[in-house]
C-alpha cells in the first residue's frame, strides 16, 4: 500500500511537485518488489511441467552448467543452433550456487525484469521527465503479458530488458561523442545479440539514427570501438552460424508458420493480430496513454516513433505471429505512454495515474491468480489479462521416467515421446531426464516404422496442435489395430493424467524363437524386403538379397544383410514427386538387423526395428545423374558441383555472395562421411585456412543426417573423377 501511495504522490495526486530521482527509483523498485513477490508465491504453488520452448531453455540451463563445470567453452558455443547462450548460461552460473535450476532460472528472469523496468524508467525520464519515467516503468512491469512471461523461463523478457538498456546506453553516447558510454553501448549491444538473434531488429533504428550524425574522427573512432566490442562478444557464437542462421530465421518466420496454420502475412487476420491483442498484451490504460503519446512523438520525437513503428512493421509482415515477438517493443511503447501521460493536463494526470495503478494491480492478480477470473473490456469482449493461475497438477513425467529407468536397469536407451501436448511432450520429458541425469535419448513421434525405438510414451485424448496431431493419431491407431506391432511393444505402465486422459509406456520386447525353420524364416524376411523395394527404388536391375543368420533369426535378429543391384533409381517414392538419384553397382550392408518376427512370418511384411550399422559399401554415381539430382533436390537448386580428379568444386548459391570450395569426401566411423575443404571463397574473397571450418560447417549435411538416423550410417572410401563418384572398391 505504501508503494501505491508513494506512486500517487509522485504522479501529482496529492498536489505536490514531481519528486526527486531517488523517490522515482524507490517507487520503481517498490513496483518491482511487488512483482517479484507475486512471482515467488506463484512459483511456490505451481507444479505444471514447462512447455515446449520453456522446457528447452531450462534444459539448456542444466547442460550449460555441466559445460561450465567442465570448462568446455566450445560446447557452450555449439549447443544450440538458434538460441545464443547469454541468458541460459547466466542462469547456469546461478544454478551452480542455488539448489534448483528452476529457482535459479526464475531469479535470472526477475533480474532482467528489474533491469528492464529500470532502463524503461530512464528512457521515460529522458523524453518527458521523472513522473513519466515512473509511469513508463510501471506500465511495462505490470503489462499483462510481461506479468505472464515473468513466470516462465523464456528469452523474450530478458531480450526486452537488453533492448531498453541498449537504447538508453546508445542515447547516452550523445551521438558517439562520449567515449565511456560508447564502450558501454558496445558491451550492451554485444550481450543483446547474445540474448536472441532478433535483438538487432529492435535497436537498428537508434543505431542508424546516431551513426548518420557522425561528422568527425573522434565520433567515428568511438563508434568503431563500440562496433568492435559488440563483434568480439557476439562473433564467437554467430560466426559458427554465419550462413545457416538466416535460413533458420526465414524458415521459422514463414515456412514453419505456414505448416502450423498461421494466416497469410497480408491477410486481415494476420495484419490485425497484434493490434487486436495489444490491449491484452500491454493493458488498457497503458494503451490509451500510448495512443496519446504517439501523437506527441509524431511532432517532437521522431526517433522514438520510428524505433517503435519500424520493428512493429517487420513483425506485422512476418507470417509467424506470437505476442513474445513484440514483447521487446513494450519498453519503447511504455516510453511513448510516458509521453502521453506528460502531455495531459494536471487533473487528467491525476486520474490517469490512479487508473494506471488500479489497472496494474488488477492485471497482476488476474494474470497470476485468476482474480478476477474474466477481466474484459465491457461491450467489446477483449480480455485485459492472460489468466494463468498456478496449478499443482502432476503430469507424471518423473514417474514415467523412473519406470523406464527401472525397466532398462539404468542403461542408456532411446525413448520416442509420441504426443506433442504442451504439458506432455518430448520437450518436458527430455528436460526432466537431463535434470535428473537419466541416460536417455529422446525423439518425437516416429515415421513409418519405430526404427531405433526402445520405449514409447503415448497419450490418449488431446495429443497436441492440429498440425502435429494427425501423425500422432495415426501411430495410436496403428498400435490399436496392428496386433503384431503391439505384441513387440507391450504396455508396461499406464498413468492417469489430469485432463482425464491416460499416458502409457510401451517397451520393445523381442520374443523367444518362433517355432519354424530358420531358413524358412530367412526367406520370409528376404521376400518382405523385396516387396518394400518399390518404396525406395525403381528401375532396379539384378537385385539380390543375401542374409547371414543363425538360430536367433527366429527372434527377428539377422546378423548381416547384403543388398545389391546393378542399377537402381533411389528416392522417397511414397512422398509424391521426390528428387531421385540413379546409382550403379550398388551394395549395402546392414549389420545386426532387427525385424519384427511376427510381421515377417505371419504377414510377409518387413518391419525393421533397429540395426547396429548401415553401410554403403559400394556405389557409382555418374556426374550427369548427380547434377540432375541436385537440380530437383529441395533447397539445393542453386548448388552446383563440378567433379574433378580427387575432388569436387562446389558452389552454394546464397541471397548474398555465393560460397565456393574445393571439397573431398572422407569415410569416417562417427558419421556418414566427413568433408575436407580447401580454397574456400565467399564471393571473390578467399577465406583463411584457420576459418575454413567456421564457414563450411554451415553447409555440411553429415551431422544432420547422423542426428536423424536411429543407428550409425557409414560409406566406403570415396573416389572422385570428372565422370562421376565411386564409393568403395569396385568388384568387392
Amino acid at each position: 500500500m505504501s508503494v501505491i501511495i508513494a506512486a500517487l504522490r509522485t504522479l501529482g495526486i496529492a498536489g505536490r511537485k514531481v519528486s526527486s530521482a531517488a523517490r522515482d527509483w524507490a517507487i520503481v523498485a517498490g513496483v518491482f518488489a511487488v512483482l517479484a513477490g507475486v512471482a515467488t508465491v506463484w512459483l511456490s504453488i505451481d507444479r505444471l511441467p514447462p512447455q515446449w520452448d520453456h522446457a528447452n531453455h531450462l534444459e539448456r540451463v542444466v547442460t550449460c552448467a555441466e559445460d561450465l563445470a567442465r570448462g568446455d567453452a566450445r560446447r557452450v558455443l555449439e549447443r544450440s543452433s538458434f538460441y545464443p547462450p547469454f541468458v541460459p548460461c547466466t542462469a547456469a552460473l546461478v544454478y551452480r550456487l542455488w539448489p534448483t535450476d528452476e529457482a535459479a532460472s526464475q531469479a535470472v528472469v526477475l533480474l532482467f525484469l528489474g533491469l528492464g523496468m529500470g532502463a524503461t524508467y530512464l528512457l521515460g525520464r529522458r523524453f518527458s521527465g521523472g513522473a513519466a519515467g515512473v509511469v513508463a516503468a510501471t506500465a511495462f512491469g505490470t503489462a499483462p503479458f510481461v506479468v505472464y512471461i515473468s513466470l516462465r523461463f523464456q528469452l523474450d523478457l530478458p531480450l526486452a530488458a537488453m533492448v531498453a538498456l541498449a537504447i538508453e546506453a546508445l542515447l547516452r553516447t550523445e551521438g558517439f561523442r562520449r567515449s565511456n558510454w560508447s564502450l558501454t553501448a558496445g558491451i550492451v549491444v554485444g550481450l543483446g545479440l547474445l540474448t536472441k538473434p532478433t535483438f538487432l531488429v529492435y535497436v537498428l533504428v537508434p543505431i542508424v539514427w546516431l551513426a548518420v550524425q557522425i561528422d568527425d574522427r573522434r565520433r567515428l573512432a568511438n563508434a568503431a570501438a563500440a562496433l568492435a566490442i559488440a563483434a568480439v562478444l557476439s562473433l564467437p557464437w554467430y560466426g559458427l552460424r554465419l550462413f545457416g542462421l538466416s535460413a533458420q530465421i526465414g524458415s521459422r518466420s514463414f515456412k514453419q508458420a505456414a505448416e502450423s496454420g498461421h494466416s497469410h502475412p497480408l491477410s486481415a487476420a494476420a495484419l490485425g493480430y497484434y493490434p487486436w491483442t495489444f490491449v491484452m498484451q500491454f493493458g488498457a490504460i497503458a494503451v490509451a496513454l500510448f495512443v496519446i503519446g504517439l501523437l506527441i512523438a509524431v511532432r517532437q520525437h521522431r526517433m522514438l516513433l520510428v524505433s517503435v513503428v519500424l520493428p512493429f512493421a517487420v513483425f506485422e509482415l512476418i507470417q509467424n505471429k506470437n505476442l513474445r515477438y513484440t514483447l521487446p517493443l513494450l519498453p519503447l511503447a511504455a516510453t511513448v505512454a510516458g509521453l502521453g501521460f506528460a502531455a495531459l493536463p494536471r487533473r487528467a494526470r491525476l486520474g490517469a495515474g490512479a487508473l494506471l495503478v488500479v489497472a496494474g494491480g488488477l492485471q497482476i492478480t488476474a494474470t497470476a491468480f485468476g482474480m478476477p477470473p474474466d477481466l474484459r473490456i465491457s461491450g467489446v469482449g477483449i480480455p485485459l489479462a492472460i489468466v494463468a493461475p498456478p496449478s499443482r497438477e502432476d503430469w507424471r513425467q518423473r514417474d514415467i521416467l523412473a519406470l523406464i529407468a527401472s525397466d532398462s536397469g539404468g542403461a542408456p536407451t532411446t525413448v520416442s515421446v509420441v504426443p506433442n501436448y504442451a504439458l506432455f511432450s518430448v520437450s518436458n520429458f527430455r528436460y526432466y531426464a537431463v535434470r535428473d541425469g537419466r541416460p536417455f535419448s529422446f525423439s518425437r513421434a516416429w515415421d513409418d516404422e519405430p526404427l531405433g525405438v526402445h520405449y514409447m510414451i503415448l497419450k490418449t485424448g488431446d495429443v497436441g496442435p492440429s498440425w502435429t496431431a494427425a501423425k500422432i493419431q495415426r501411430i495410436n491407431a496403428r498400435l490399436a489395430s496392428d496386433r503384431n506391432l503391439a505384441r513387440i511393444f507391450p504396455v508396461i505402465g499406464e498413468f492417469p493424467l489430469p485432463d482425464g486422459s491416460v499416458g502409457s509406456v510401451r517397451v520393445r520386447r523381442m520374443p523367444a524363437h518362433l517355432d519354424v525353420a530358420p531358413s524358412a524364416f530367412a526367406r520370409a524376411v528376404a521376400a518382405g524386403l523385396r516387396r518394400q523395394l518399390p518404396e525406395v527404388a525403381r528401375d532396379v536391375e539384378r537385385f539380390d538379397v543375401k542374409l547371414q543368420y543363425d538360430r536367433d533369426v527366429l527372434s527377428g535378429h539377422v546378423r548381416r544383410a547384403e543388398i545389391s543391384a546393378a542399377t537402381a533409381t533411389l528416392g522417397e517414392w511414397t512422398r509424391g514427386n521426390p528428387a531421385v538419384l540413379k546409382i550403379e553397382d550398388l551394395r549395402i550392408v546392414i549389420d545386426d538387423l532387427l525385424v519384427n518376427p511376427y510381421s515377417a512370418w505371419e504377414e510377409g511384411r518387413l518391419e525393421p526395428l533397429d540395426a547396429r550399422r548401415f553401410r554403403l559399401e559400394r556405389a557409382r554415381i555418374r556426374a550427369a545423374d548427380l547434377r540432375e539430382f541436385l537440380r530437383h533436390l529441395k533447397g539445393a537448386g542453386r548448388t552446383s558441383v563440378t567433379l574433378a580428379a580427387g575432388f569436387a568444386d562446389v558452389t552454394v548459391g546464397l541471397p548474398g555472395p555465393d560460397v565456393r570450395a574445393r571439397v573431398r569426401l572422407l569415410a569416417v566411423q562417427d558419421r556418414p562421411f566427413a568433408i575436407e575443404t580447401e580454397r574456400v571463397q565467399i564471393g571473390v574473397v578467399p577465406v583463411p585456412d584457420f576459418l575454413t571450418n567456421w564457414v563450411i560447417r554451415n553447409f555440411d549435411p553429415a551431422p544432420g543426417i547422423a542426428a536423424r538416423m536411429p543407428f550409425p550410417v557409414e560409406i566406403g572410401s570415396v573416389t572422385m573423377t570428372p565422370s562421376g563418384i565411386e564409393i568403395g572398391e569396385p568388384g568387392r
